[in-house]
């Protein structure tokens, strides 16, 4: 399985069409741009795990916070 489900022959069968119907000038910018765009999406996710790990660690240390609030009033209370 290729590129979006499509195969080697189904690839090459749009690459002709696309060079015949836009020319081989426009049909390499185009690739040119699918492939910056390619890379761009590749980032993605990786970018979305840093996101969760830095929500994570703030949840953490926010839970802390509450944790240490929590045993000062009891200890108060105690008192």
């Amino acid at each position: 399985m290729g590129l979006f489900g499509l195969g080697a022959p189904e690839i090459a069968v749009i690459l002709v069409a696309g060079a015949f119907l836009l020319g081989p000038q426009k049909l390499a910018e185009l690739g040119k741009e699918a492939g910056k765009m390619a890379g761009e999406l590749k980032e993605v996710p990786k970018e979305f795990q840093e996101g969760l790990a830095e929500g994570e660690k703030q949840a953490q240390k926010l839970k802390k916070e509450i944790s240490d609030s929590s045993s000062a009033v009891k200890d108060a209370e105690t008192e």
